[in-house]
């Protein structure tokens, strides 16, 4: 279960990041979209290795 919501935040993380409109065009504000896609991303992977660690 653990891993089927972490992969679920990977890819809202990937589709948010890439649907952003302004993504390249300023620097202040690409760094900002990619700070929150790693908000996003983070737990998903976190949450991905834990469910992997407890199978083996």
């Amino acid at each position: 279960m653990k891993t089927l919501f972490g992969i679920g935040l990977i890819i809202l993380g990937l589709v948010s990041l890439f649907r952003y409109p302004n993504l390249g065009r300023d620097g202040a504000e690409t760094f900002g979209a990619v700070i929150g896609f790693a908000i996003i991303i983070d737990p998903g992977i976190l949450l991905v290795r834990s469910d992997n660690k407890k199978k083996q």
